[in-house]
């Protein structure tokens, strides 16, 4: 175990025993080091620093008195993760049983394969892995759903996105100055996961950024989603030095996406781009909206944007040609490259798996893709992929019910923020895992559907911060 996963043990078991919200500011902070191995040894299984602040954290929600129960209602309630539970069983069922079903019968790319290459399908370690992913992922968003449900945890939980979002900025940041330098071994302790690391890799002459995390595309997905989820909602931030910081945060992991040159994170950007201003029109045209207020700022930024890029155009043409080039290059021309050629190798036998086991899927962890929806399909089959399909297109349609401005307004900027990583997670998702942000934005959706004000689920002291008294008003602040 090297001494940065050492120390963050340290320092996750530190905010556990805190009586405040930093272990929540930790856990988004951890996305940052998709890198490193927290377990010791040098193989087997990789433990992220996200997976175990999540573990630490599901244990510290479930605990409090009465949030067991909680989670039992949350879980089963049709309105916020019945779908989900369902889909859990269901695909904890298959990894046990469907690789043995069709052990010996079935060409898959094993999650374990890195090269170009196929396999037989048989029961392996992946599908215990997977396995626990999926249960943390979904363990989680049952654990954002049972302490989400009022104003004081919702703006932590907002604050907890704004701390990920620095240190995803400047893990990118000391990539690249230690890169210039030549100094890149000073990196080494945090980069131990045994996956494959693609962490030196240039694009165009120029370095691609991917910060602590295994490569370009894993580092400018993340700052992709971040990046949204700041923008839908900064108006929530508090007024001063708290919604400024959000507003440089989101120039930066603009900049850092651009410099990771991944596909993936240009497309993303891209989906990004047209949300906000479909929301922006709509916003504009309906008066009655819960969002109109900082319209005119906002109006004022991209003006002002579009003004300087038009400017800097005019002044010197050539200054965007590496920009055009890199664009170019890494996404329409992006068919013509090894890693396009291996990846539709994987989607292709995912998806022939998919067809060949009757539409059952082989089971967690048996089948490694670059598309999470083959990805499901693969793995848990059609039952499977409806009941997550299903879950997060309720989530992301449903209304909360008999809720106030202030929730309607958080789950409807959420559901925004959480657009394009479900898009990003089309084009490169390896496994059917979700995601520890993923579910934690999810369960926080779903706590907005609690069936009434008067079983809200109470953050736990330890969590939430002494201070916060039951029902918070939305102008508490910590």
């Amino acid at each position: 175990m090297s001494w940065p996963a050492a120390l963050l043990w340290v320092l996750i078991f530190a905010a556990a025993a805190s009586n405040g919200p930093g272990l929540l500011y930790l856990l988004m902070a951890c996305g940052a080091f998709g890198s490193l191995q927290m377990l010791p040894g040098s193989g087997g299984a990789n433990l992220l620093p996200q997976s175990a602040c999540a573990a630490v954290f599901i244990g510290k929600v479930l605990i409090q008195r009465g949030n067991v129960l909680r989670a039992v209602e949350a879980g089963l309630d049709p309105q916020r993760l019945a779908l989900f539970s369902a889909f859990l069983v269901y695909a904890l069922f298959g990894a046990v049983v469907l690789p043995r079903v069709f052990s010996g019968m079935i060409e898959v790319v094993p999650v374990s394969a890195f090269r170009f290459g196929t396999d037989i399908l048989k029961p392996g370690a992946g599908n215990i892995t997977q396995s626990g992913y999926m249960m943390l992922s979904y363990a989680t968003a049952l654990s954002f759903t049972v302490i989400g449900q009022t104003e004081a945890m919702r703006a932590h939980y907002r604050r907890a996105l704004l701390y990920g979002a620095c240190t995803l900025v400047a893990t990118g940041l000391v990539d690249l100055i230690t890169f210039t330098l030549n100094i890149g071994a000073v990196l080494e302790p945090f980069r131990t996961a045994t996956y494959a690391l693609l962490t030196d890799v240039e694009a165009e002459g120029a370095k691609r950024v991917v910060g602590l995390m295994p490569e370009a595309s894993s580092y400018g997905t993340a700052c992709v989603g971040l990046a949204a989820a700041l923008v839908f909602n900064r108006p929530l931030y508090s007024p001063g030095n708290e919604q400024r910081l959000v507003i440089v945060a989101i120039g930066a992991l603009v900049l850092m996406t651009m410099l990771s040159t991944s596909s993936t994170a240009y497309v993303g950007l891209a989906v990004f781009g047209l949300i906000y201003g479909l929301d922006l029109l709509v916003r504009m045209l309906d008066a009655g909206n819960a969002r109109r207020d900082q319209i005119g700022l906002e109006v004022g930024l991209i003006v002002f944007v579009v003004f300087a890029v038009f400017a800097a155009f005019v002044i010197k043409p050539a200054l965007f040609d590496p920009i055009v080039a890199m664009v170019d290059k890494m996404v329409f021309q992006k068919s013509s490259s090894a890693s396009y050629v291996e990846r539709s190798l994987w989607n292709r036998v995912g998806w022939h798996a998919f067809l060949d086991s009757g539409g059952l899927g082989v089971g967690l962890g048996s089948v490694r893709v670059s598309n999470w929806a083959i990805s499901i399909l693969g793995s848990t089959g059609i039952f499977g992929a409806l009941m997550m399909f299903g879950f997060i297109a309720q989530q992301l349609v449903a209304v909360p019910r008999n809720a106030s401005r202030e929730v309607v307004v958080f789950a409807t900027v959420t559901k925004l923020g959480l657009v394009p990583v479900l898009v990003m997670y089309q084009l490169s998702g390896t496994i059917p895992d979700i995601g520890i942000a993923a579910s934690a934005a999810l369960g926080m959706i779903a706590a907005t559907h609690a069936p009434s004000a008067r079983r809200r689920a109470v953050p736990p002291p330890s969590l939430a911060g002494r201070s916060v008294p039951v029902g918070a008003p939305s102008g508490f602040r910590s």
